[in-house]
């Protein structure tokens, strides 16, 4: 995994205890942050929210707070579609901070993770360690730097990019795929993150235009692959747009067809609450498709509704665990139960089970151990450009098949993948 170094130049500590947070300030100050804010309850941290205009790259947040509670913090935090990283800091039981995150992450936000009181530093220095360079970018995209007029055009003129993470098979361990996340590459702004656009697509009715992009650019990159003997499944995200949209298996197929990519090479991602509210269109649409040989994923397992009810009534063909269980596996009774029972469902319905958000060799260890069978991570690499990707892997190919195979790889000059 490569160490990734960047600066946090804005930071924000939204707690009640005066005495943790001068510990976190200093904490931070070690960083050579460059303004560091401290706000005794939710009230005075969205004075300085609203001050310098949501450009504040982390916050950590108390739950318990007078006035103003970190709960109804961050529902204001999405009032103001605040895009920078949060993560959580409570002594409250762990059910509390985990109904926490899902309403932060309900509301759009970025939480990062959860701390628990006592706070130890050097839990604190794990997480800002995993924090992503370009997610820092997204603070300082506010609302009035870039719109969605501006999105619009940057979907016409192919600024927005799939940025693709690998995905490894944890017996083979080989490169088995890659999910495809979107990435604005603007001009004045640098790498802008989804957690920033997909709300204002969401708004404006760019989903539909963004989804094709997305697969315009992936079918493109699959067949600059294909010709470096590199064929890995990727997986993109559909929008409940186009899950409803029941020319779109025709119109996919077409375009496989027409370029020679094999179908089944093609994973769609959709999550539970896409699928909520049940519809003959959506069914109809994830139906043909599997028909067809695409693959279908169930997205966030075990964060939305109705998680049996999803996988009886549609055709999937992948579970996707969250990783707010992976993450907590290790330590936490109630997500280690929900990765075990997610994993027992997959097996007795001959999924492919798949563990998102892999950080640590802990949670790897963890992950093989419980008969997954493919993991991505930043363990193994962040979301890249389709160049750097195709690097990635034969570097990653060439290294593991020279470890198992030395005599191979030297008589076939390479890989053959």
């Amino acid at each position: 995994m490569t160490d990734v170094k960047f600066q946090l130049e804005r930071v924000l500590i939204v707690d009640d205890d005066p005495i943790l947070s001068a510990i976190v300030e200093s904490f931070f100050r070690k960083r050579d942050a460059r303004d560091i804010r401290c706000a005794a309850n939710g009230r005075a941290a969205l004075d300085i929210v609203d001050e310098v205009d949501g450009q504040i790259d982390f916050i950590l947040c108390d739950l318990n707070m007078p006035e103003l509670d970190g709960l109804q913090f961050m529902r204001h935090l999405k009032n103001r579609q605040f895009t920078g990283q949060i993560a959580i800091l409570s002594g409250e039981q762990d059910s509390v901070v985990r109904t926490a995150e899902k309403l932060a992450k309900a509301h759009s936000l970025n939480v990062v993770g959860s701390l628990g009181k006592p706070l130890k530093l050097n839990i604190l220095e794990d997480l800002v360690s995993r924090l992503s360079p370009h997610e820092v970018t997204i603070a300082k995209a506010s609302p009035t730097l870039a719109t969605a007029h501006d999105l619009k055009n940057a979907l016409i003129g192919g600024d927005i990019v799939p940025f693709y993470q690998p995905k490894i098979d944890v017996e083979k361990r080989t490169v088995s795929g890659a999910e495809a996340l979107a990435r604005w590459l603007h001009p004045k702004l640098g790498v802008i993150g989804p957690n920033f656009f997909l709300p204002m697509a969401e708004d404006n009715g760019l989903m539909t235009m963004l989804t094709e992009r997305m697969i315009s650019c992936a079918i493109a990159n699959m067949l600059n692959w294909q010709e470096r003997r590199i064929a890995p499944k990727v997986s993109i995200n559909l929008s409940a747009e186009t899950v409803n949209n029941i020319d779109f298996p025709d119109e996919i197929a077409e375009l496989f067809d027409g370029v020679g990519l094999d179908r089944g090479k093609m994973v769609f991602e959709v999550t539970e609450r896409q699928l909520v509210a049940r519809n003959t269109h959506a069914s109809e649409v994830l139906a043909r498709l599997r028909i067809m040989g695409f693959g279908i994923s169930i997205d966030d397992f075990g964060t939305g509704y109705s998680n049996i009810e999803q996988l009886r009534e549609f055709p999937f063909t992948e579970l996707k665990i969250d990783q707010s269980f992976i993450r907590e596996a290790a330590e936490d009774r109630f997500a280690q139960a929900s990765v075990e029972a997610s994993i027992n469902l997959g097996r007795q319905l001959q999924l492919r089970l798949v563990a998102e958000g892999v950080e640590t060799e802990e949670q790897l260890n963890y992950v093989r151990a419980s008969g997954i069978d493919e993991v991505q991570g930043f363990i193994f690499a962040r979301p890249m450009p389709a160049d750097d990707f195709l690097d990635w892997v034969l570097n990653y190919e060439g290294r593991h098949m020279l470890h198992r195979n030395p005599s191979r790889v030297a008589a076939s000059g390479g890989l053959n993948s």
